[in-house]
This record gives C-alpha cells, sequence and structure tokens, in this order.
C-alpha cells in the first residue's frame, strides 16, 4: 500500500473503528447499574406489544406502562435493558416487563437466527417495537415468574 491508501486508511477506517471502541467502552462503563436497578428482573414477553400481558401471580400490581420504541436486536442484547431498569426502580418496581414484537426480522444471511446477535458484527439483527410496563411485586410473586433463559 502506498502512502495516499495508507493516510486513507487512518482517516477513515482507524476513526471509526476508535470511535467504536469508546463507545463501547464508555457504554460499558456509565451502565454501572445501581444496588436497586440490579434488582429488578425482566421478563420478556415476545407475544406482541399489542397483546394482553397475560396472568401475572396475584402479588403483582402494575405501577407504569411506557410508551412503545423501536429497538435493534443488538441494542437489546448489550444494554442488558439497563435504563428501564433503572426508571423502574426510580418509580419503586422490581418488575420489568419488555413485550417485544419483531417489525423487521434479520437480513444477514451470515447470522442465522440460532445464534446470538453479539456473534455477528456489524450487524444489527431484528428490529423489535417493545413496551416497558414497570410492576411492583411480592417476592412470593416475583419467584412465579418465568426465568430468563441461560446464556
Amino acid at each position: 500500500m502506498n502512502r495516499n491508501g495508507w493516510t486513507r486508511f487512518f482517516r477513515t477506517a482507524f476513526p471509526a473503528a476508535a470511535a467504536a471502541a469508546a463507545t463501547l467502552l464508555a457504554g460499558r462503563c456509565a451502565s454501572a447499574q445501581s444496588d436497586a436497578a440490579r434488582g429488578v428482573r425482566v421478563v420478556h414477553l415476545r407475544e406482541g406489544y399489542g397483546a394482553p400481558t397475560g396472568p401475572l401471580p396475584e402479588g403483582c400490581r402494575r405501577i407504569a406502562s411506557h410508551p412503545s420504541v423501536e429497538q435493534t436486536e443488538l441494542e437489546l442484547a448489550v444494554s442488558e435493558y439497563d435504563k428501564e431498569r433503572a426508571r423502574t426502580a426510580e418509580a419503586g418496581g422490581n418488575v420489568l416487563i419488555a413485550r417485544e414484537e419483531v417489525i423487521v426480522p434479520r437480513r444477514n444471511l451470515d447470522c442465522p437466527v440460532g445464534s446470538p446477535i453479539t456473534d455477528c458484527p456489524p450487524a444489527e439483527g431484528a428490529w423489535f417495537r417493545v413496551v416497558y410496563e414497570d410492576y411492583a411485586c411480592s417476592a412470593e410473586a416475583v419467584d412465579e415468574l418465568p426465568r430468563p433463559p441461560a446464556r
């Protein structure tokens, strides 16, 4: 590669890679959760945002329902719902229901649906419309909620 080729590389590819790395590191550092937010259980429902939440245990009461947002599969996987969990904890809740509906499926043929999206850079994966609901549940009711799948 000649001098102009290296110059072009460092002006385009290197700053983009450095910015991406800095963003990931800053996001991980800034996402340190409070103890209260760590105690919020996230329940994923892939039945669609328009469907009723279904029966929750009797010891749960809804505190808030938030407007739908559109998020990528990668955003959901990387964020681990930090912001939403903190919001739930601030409102006095201990359970966050995330009702997700696929609005655009994965389009990357190199990343099958069975693979975690974090294994498929630079793909963002599917797009979801998500409604978050905050709940306050008794300890017994939390034990009755579905457990997240093992990673």
